[in-house]
């Protein structure tokens, strides 16, 4: 069986911030680093999301500020805490039947089940109670259906409370274990019905932002998922259970994503889920886009100069007329808006991922863009006549061309772009002269040179840093993957089907 473990690739210590083969001078933190042989950070015990070279590390990060932090991280942690014990309580009852030789005397181990949502002597669910919860979820759809929203969730949280109060039971000798000779496609049918409703529940919960109580129902639909996977009837029936614990996966990765204290936590869902091998797409714990398009060949995070399309260079060389049309721009300061306020079609929650001052934009081509060219013409000629895959990108609503701005001591936290179908370009316009403006793409930093071009893949999880007293603008461009396997339209029109398809699944509760 797979191993569930937490994020554990660690390259950087999170209290100086070097990478693992350096550390600082002890008698001058400021001087160049001394050279140390490489090896494995060591993690914070209690959350998980920090790693340090050594204890010395440790104790300067716990006093400049993780003491205040890790508790909320841990806290945050537990639900997969909780699911990584499961699953070695579950191995060891696998394993165990193997010892037993069930497979020998004629009985098929695959029907000797470890299952902590059935009726037991110790985790409280009977055969009344089990009714009871069947009945207060009939009552609730229909609630639902009748409008009645609120009623509705609340008859759904009180039939799933059974569930909630047996979870806690894991690995404390709860659970079923039993030969099951008969009935296995009914197991199967109760279960998957179960995991269906906790994940419907938990869909409530996130949009009522009770966040708490609907990752806990995630955890719980993924071990049920993981436990039938196996024991479906038919084909068909494990890829329905594969979509919904990929359902499952993907909402535990957003409900951190979203939060931006527990952004760090998304890696550790993102390292679990690929661990189980589920269709997620995600074979990096630092690209997890909720849309994951298949690639023709690997993608990397960051393109080198030397494999900068050709179009770079005639936008590299024309910089200082773009620059000036974003001078003329910013005469007027209401031409610009902020990010995520709602002026554009897409990227309505892009505010949550700023802190400090401001990130303002002004929209070229895509939603929110004018329709004539007199604002920026020479720049609009320019998209127009060396990069129109970008223009039409932007008309399909595959993300916009836009000037942006970044204020002085303003940090765009780390993040992840919601699919791999583009690459992103900077052109540098202004750019302090200081290293301490710079964009994190996976784990490495890089900086703005102005009239310079960076290319990176925003699916990767990347981060934007601006600790100086001055304004940062680029000239953002997006751009079709290159690696994409296939007709790069139909990719769009699938990622806008799923995405229909996500937010449907968030008002037709199962039966």
């Amino acid at each position: 069986m797979v191993e569930l473990s937490l994020f554990s690739d660690w390259t950087h210590c999170s209290a100086c911030g070097l990478p693992s083969d350096r550390k600082p001078r002890p008698d001058d933190p400021t001087a160049c680093p001394l050279a140390i042989p490489p090896k494995k950070l060591m993690a914070c015990a209690d959350c998980g999301c920090v790693a340090y070279h050594d204890s010395d590390c440790q104790r300067s990060h716990w006093k400049s500020g993780h003491r205040r932090e890790c508790k909320e991280l841990a806290g945050a942690v537990l639900p997969l805490k909780e699911l990584m014990r499961w699953h070695k309580l579950h191995k060891k009852v696998k394993k165990s039947d193997s010892a037993d030789g069930a497979g020998a005397r004629g009985i098929d181990s695959a029907k000797r089940i470890w299952c902590w949502w059935e009726p037991d002597n110790e985790n409280g669910i009977t055969g009344d109670t089990l009714k009871a919860s069947n009945d207060a979820w009939r009552k609730g759809a229909q609630e639902w259906e009748d409008g009645n929203i609120l009623e509705g969730m609340q008859l759904f949280q009180q039939s799933l409370d059974i569930y909630r109060k047996a979870w806690p039971y894991i690995g404390k000798s709860s659970g079923t274990n039993e030969r099951r000779e008969h009935g296995l496609d009914d197991f199967f049918e109760r279960s998957f019905m179960l995991a269906k409703r906790l994940i419907f529940c938990a869909y409530c919960e996130l949009d009522a932002s009770q966040v708490d109580s609907a990752r806990q129902r995630l955890v719980q639909s993924l071990s049920i998922t993981m436990t039938i996977f196996f024991t479906a009837p038919a084909r068909a029936s494990r890829d329905s259970v594969r979509n919904v614990m990929n359902d499952a996966w993907v909402e535990l990765m957003m409900s951190m994503e979203e939060v931006p204290q527990h952004r760090i936590i998304a890696r550790h869902v993102a390292s679990m889920a690929i661990s189980t091998k589920a269709t997620v797409g995600w074979a990096n714990p630092w690209q997890r886009p909720g849309y994951m398009a298949k690639m023709a060949r690997p993608s990397v995070p960051y393109t080198p100069v030397e494999k900068h399309p050709q179009w770079c260079r005639t936008f590299q060389n024309n910089w200082i007329r773009i620059l000036n049309e974003y001078h003329a721009l910013i005469e007027n300061p209401l031409n610009f808006s902020n990010v995520g306020s709602g002026q554009r079609g897409s990227g309505h929650d892009d505010h949550l991922v700023v802190s400090g001052r401001s990130w303002k934009e002004y929209v070229l081509f895509g939603m929110g863009s004018k329709r004539i060219d007199d604002d920026a013409p020479i720049t609009k000629q320019l998209l127009r006549n060396h990069v129109p895959e970008a223009v039409s990108l932007a008309e399909q609503g595959g993300g916009e061309v836009i000037f942006s701005r970044l204020a002085a001591r303003t940090h765009i936290k780390a993040h992840c772009g919601p699919t791999n179908l583009r690459l992103t370009a900077h052109l540098g316009l202004i750019v302090p002269h200081s290293p301490d403006c710079r964009i994190r793409v996976k784990d490495e930093w890089h900086h703005w040179t102005p009239g310079k071009i960076l290319i990176f893949d925003d699916s990767y999880e990347h981060e934007v840093k601006n600790d100086t007293n001055e304004e940062r603008v680029v000239l953002l461009i997006r751009i079709w993957h290159p690696g994409l396997a296939g007709r790069r339209e139909s990719f769009l029109s699938e990622a806008r089907a799923r995405k229909d398809a996500e937010i449907a699944k968030r008002y037709n509760p199962p039966r």
